[in-house]
């Protein structure tokens, strides 16, 4: 305790500090005196300690008051928040949340990291450099498979110009709530399942192919939903044909 190291007397405080080791050290015995300076000033107490948040006149803790500490000040808030979906495995969203802030280990991501890329060419076209924009929006393997998966959806035809773009797909959408959160479970598998073609182009030599896809995203997001989402009367010929009359 503190209390067994210190104490006051007439020329100030007094510290019995107990050392273990006889000798310091020249370092040792300049931090202990610098110490000893910042302590030149404070006033102890025999009180018991006690948390105090300093924000409030009381000393007691509350949200609302970290709340309106954070109002108070100004803060930059993101022109938009990533969206979440719990209808796919967390794995599945986190793919696309580290797409749209270029966070994904891409042939360029990794030479920027200074790791040793034998070329950076997109490895599903090969045409050109291999960026999360282009793995996701420009390559044409992926934009096929957009363009399949809105065509299935039946929503407009996929223009996009960013990975955001992407993402708000389900936005476009004429159907009920629950429809348009389907449409963006989509979205999110048709990101993971990109990702793992690429890598399994990248590390088993498998070649991509666009139909073995749509069908991957289709069953496996057929499987999520009807499980997550607990719509136990939804049948694989209704899906199949996109109609998501059960709910």
């Amino acid at each position: 305790m503190v209390a067994d190291r210190w104490a006051n007397s007439d020329s100030g405080h007094i510290f019995y500090w107990a050392w273990a080791r006889p000798e310091l050290g020249s370092e040792a015995a300049h931090q202990l005196q610098g110490l000893i300076s910042m302590l030149e000033d404070w006033n102890g107490s025999t009180d018991a300690d006690v948390w105090k948040w300093n924000h409030d006149p009381d000393g007691n803790f509350s949200v609302s008051n970290v709340k309106k500490l954070l109002g108070s000040v100004d803060r930059n808030r993101p022109e938009r928040v990533f969206e979440w979906n719990n209808w796919v495995p967390k794995k599945v969203g986190i793919v696309a949340w580290r797409a749209e802030m270029e966070r994904l280990p891409t042939k360029c991501a990794l030479a920027r990291r200074n790791v040793p890329v034998p070329n950076q060419l997109c490895v599903l076209c090969g045409e050109y450099v291999e960026t999360s924009e282009h793995v996701f929006v420009s390559c044409h393997f992926a934009q096929t498979l957009w363009q399949n998966v809105a065509g299935w959806c039946k929503i407009p035809p996929v223009i996009a110009f960013g990975i955001g773009d992407l993402l708000k797909l389900h936005e476009s959408s004429s159907g009920s709530r629950k429809v348009r959160k389907v449409i963006h479970a989509l979205v999110l598998v048709t990101f993971w399942s990109i990702w793992k073609t690429r890598n399994e182009v990248v590390f088993r030599q498998v070649n991509a192919n666009t139909t073995r896809s749509l069908d991957e995203i289709k069953s496996v997001t057929y499987l999520w939903v009807k499980s997550r989402a607990k719509v136990a009367a939804l049948s694989w010929e209704d899906w199949s044909r996109f109609s998501l009359g059960v709910l």
